[in-house]
């Protein structure tokens, strides 16, 4: 019997494995559904802060720096809410009740040398951070939480925006180089030339000598631009003649002669040759009288000496003025002059007495220059010549002159005291602008200076000239009976400007840079312009800072700006510098910065305050004058970031901050630079290591007590862009932006670093100027 053996087949169990993917699949599709869901969430929780962040931003970007609106406070929930609800979160529009807005400020806290976020903060401040919070269940937008009925999924994302805050400290070039394109008469130091493009001027008489009268400049080297004294220049820089007024008001106070003038003069002419007959003007008294021969001592026209310019039917009368074109303005100085109304006898006397002076020889050098006054020579009857300004031919001038704050006269007085100098400030005034007129500055009681002879010409278009040949000689030496009222071919040098009193000298009187590098700080004089002319480039230079501080008040509440000006800086109480003080210290008191550009310091706030021209305050205004020291004013903005609350109120009666001491630790730092880029003066001062946010340079100024002052050393003069001058001001660069840790601090964080914005401006810079290379050198670095 054989034996076998069976194998039994498994039986099938059909189903199992469906059974096994049905429980596999259920917990796939959980995992995906959770997925899905986690992803929807994600994508939710991203939407909702996206819409938070923008809102927040929103709210604040529509807070501005307008405190009289108190900041767009109520626009910024409105602009918050809309960028807010013009989001979606899985589809669905956000709405408003769903968003919380809270506005608030970012305040610096100096006691923990920080900022802080606070709802809603001190009023004081301004109103610069939105918070928006965004609240919402999405439960019911997860497909698959809603398919196994999970509950409500809340989801809230905060976000907070604020204007970053800033230091702002703006530092601008007041040096003298910033009016160079509106001198009228060039270089700035030793004799001038004319500088003014004016092609309406004197042609009679002697100005008929058109090339050595040099009245209109006609070719120019940069930075000395066309002047625009008297009229409108090719780049659209309006006379600065203009800018002076009458009253409060503005009306204008001077007006235009007739262009026509400039031919054929109103009052009296210049005669010519052969008794007013040929078409020559004549030089002499002989040349006028005579046409052959040769003038002696005894010389003498019995008709010329009795009728004057009316002998020989010359002229119907005679005026006793002449009047030029435009604003040129009158004079009474002719030659040879009338023998009936004899301007030398009318207007000056012997030196010891009151007799009229007929002697040539006490008023010219035998070099036919004028002398000047003094016991042996001559003095001015000044009676009698501002009895012509007001009185003989029209009166080129208003009885009241003011412009940007400075009154230089209220009166146009009829005599001026004997004492140097006048006590009455009219007095004063105008017999300092009849010395200039007549080519003098008296110094001291007994000194003078002539301006417009030998080696000088600081005045007007520039020392006198040739008109034909020169020839002085003395009352005593003359013969005949009787005399001749002088010697027939007697000839000074002629007058370009001077001797002329109208509105192109006032403003040339005014703004005269050549003499106050000459006679000043001593006698404080000249260099009156006020901070409102159109002296270029200064004037644009104005226009751009003022439209800037207009930008950072209107849209940066966060800001604190500082208004800096700088030229050469006192370096003791009086000595004739400025700008040792800041204009408004670091605020956000952009009124004050505005009228800080135009007008002098001691009137801001008050329309009807003026200042004198004699006035210690005059030396403030903000006009072009001085040399180029970057140093103070880098020295000075240090010193505004500087957090040291000594410096607040160091300065009795100042505003807070006038010395600096409101930096804000964490804030960004930021120095605008403004300059025409020829720094040629240096000054130091030490600096007090006090550590981080307290340090600060010993240039702190005392108003009430200037003499106790911390003042700069080591004010020396260099040529522009000297080393020794850019090394100092590198270096000064350095320290500021030095980090705040550092020994001695700076005013940097490493997040923050202090930024130094350099702003070239004016001629210098000018493309294809032979100054531009050193001066972008020096910004650059």
């Amino acid at each position: 019997m054989r034996n076998t053996t069976r194998y039994s087949r498994p039986r099938r169990r059909d189903g199992v494995v469906l059974v096994l993917i049905l429980v596999t699949l259920v917990t796939l599709l959980t995992f995906v559904a959770l997925a899905i869901d986690l992803g929807m969430l994600a994508l939710a929780r991203t939407q909702c802060q996206d819409a938070a962040d923008s809102a927040a931003m929103a709210g604040a970007r529509a807070l501005n720096g307008v405190s009289s609106n108190n900041n767009n406070y109520a626009n910024a929930t409105p602009a918050a809410l809309q960028a807010a609800t013009g989001n979606a979160i899985l589809s669905h529009s956000i709405q408003s009740s769903q968003v919380a807005i809270d506005i608030g400020r970012y305040v610096y806290v100096p006691g923990n040398l920080r900022f802080e976020g606070q709802f809603p903060g001190p009023s004081t401040e301004n109103w610069s951070m939105a918070r928006a919070t965004i609240s919402t269940n999405i439960g019911t937008q997860l497909p698959f939480a809603r398919v196994f009925n999970f509950g409500g999924v809340n989801l809230q994302a905060v976000a907070t925006a604020a204007h970053r805050p800033r230091d702002v400290a703006i530092i601008l070039d007041y040096s003298g180089s910033m009016r160079y394109a509106s001198l009228m008469g060039i270089p700035t130091s030793g004799a001038r030339t004319s500088n003014n493009p004016d092609g309406v001027f004197p042609t009679f008489g002697h100005y008929s000598a058109t090339s050595t009268a040099n009245l209109q400049a006609t070719s120019f080297t940069s930075p000395n631009d066309p002047a625009n004294i008297t009229t409108t220049t090719s780049d659209g820089r309006g006379p600065i003649v203009a800018d002076f007024y009458t009253d409060a008001g503005g009306s204008p106070a001077f007006s235009l002669a007739p262009a026509s003038y400039a031919t054929v003069p109103a009052g009296d002419n210049y005669l010519k040759t052969a008794k007013n007959t040929s078409g020559t003007w004549c030089n002499t008294a002989y040349n006028l009288l005579n046409s052959s021969g040769s003038a002696g001592n005894g010389t003498r026209d019995a008709t010329f000496e009795t009728s004057g310019y009316t002998a020989y039917g010359m002229a119907a009368s005679f005026s006793g003025y002449t009047q030029g074109p435009r604003y040129w303005g009158k004079t009474f100085f002719i030659w040879p002059p009338s023998p009936t109304n004899d301007w030398r006898k009318v207007y000056f006397q012997y030196g010891s007495s009151a007799t009229p002076l007929d002697d040539n020889s006490l008023f010219w050098n035998s070099s036919g220059s004028q002398l000047a006054p003094s016991s042996t020579t001559y003095k001015i009857n000044y009676t009698a010549i501002l009895n012509f300004i007001k009185n003989v031919g029209p009166n080129p001038f208003p009885s009241r002159l003011q412009s940007g704050r400075i009154l230089y006269y209220d009166a146009i007085p009829n005599s001026i005291s004997s004492t140097f100098p006048p006590a009455d400030m009219n007095e004063r005034f105008w017999k300092d602008y009849i010395d200039y007129s007549l080519g003098l500055v008296q110094l001291t009681s007994s000194s003078w200076l002539v301006i417009n002879n030998g080696s000088n010409g600081y005045g007007g278009y520039g020392k006198d000239y040739t008109f034909g040949t020169v020839k002085i000689t003395a009352k005593s030496s003359l013969t005949g009976i009787p005399k001749p009222y002088m010697h027939y071919a007697d000839n000074p040098l002629r007058p370009r400007s001077h001797f002329w009193f109208g509105p192109m000298t006032m403003v040339d009187f005014l703004g005269n840079y050549n003499l106050w590098n000459q006679v000043n700080p001593a006698n404080s004089r000249f260099c009156w312009w006020p901070g409102t002319c159109h002296e270029a480039p200064m004037y644009a230079c104005k226009l751009g800072i003022r439209s800037a501080l207009t930008d950072i008040s209107t849209n940066h509440p966060n800001d604190l700006v500082s208004l800096i000006m700088f030229s050469q800086p006192e370096g003791s109480a009086g000595d004739g510098g400025r700008f040792n003080r800041v204009r408004v210290g670091l605020s956000r008191d952009y009124p004050s910065m505005q009228e800080a550009l135009w007008y002098p310091p001691s009137t801001i706030g008050s329309s009807t305050a003026t200042v004198r021209p004699y006035d210690s305050r005059n030396l403030e205004v903000p006009r072009a004058m001085g040399s180029t020291c970057y140093s103070i004013g880098l020295m000075s903005a240090y010193n505004q970031f500087s957090g040291n609350t000594s410096l607040v109120n160091y300065n009795p009666g100042a505003p807070a901050g006038d010395a600096g001491g409101m930096g804000r630790r964490g804030a960004q730092k930021i120095v605008i630079f403004e300059t025409d880029g020829a720094p040629n003066t240096t000054a130091t001062a030490s600096l007090s290591n006090l550590g981080t946010a307290n340090s600060y340079y010993r240039i702190r100024y005392n108003s009430s007590s200037p003499g106790s002052s911390e003042f700069p050393t080591g004010i020396s003069g260099y040529s522009d862009n000297a080393s020794t001058v850019t090394t100092q001001i590198f270096n000064l660069c350095t320290q500021l932006a030095a980090l705040d840790s550092a020994s001695p601090p700076g005013h940097s964080t490493p997040s923050k670093r202090a930024q130094i914005h350099c702003i070239g401006f004016g001629p210098v810079f000018a493309p294809g100027s032979a100054t531009a290379t050193a001066a972008t050198a020096t910004l650059n670095q």
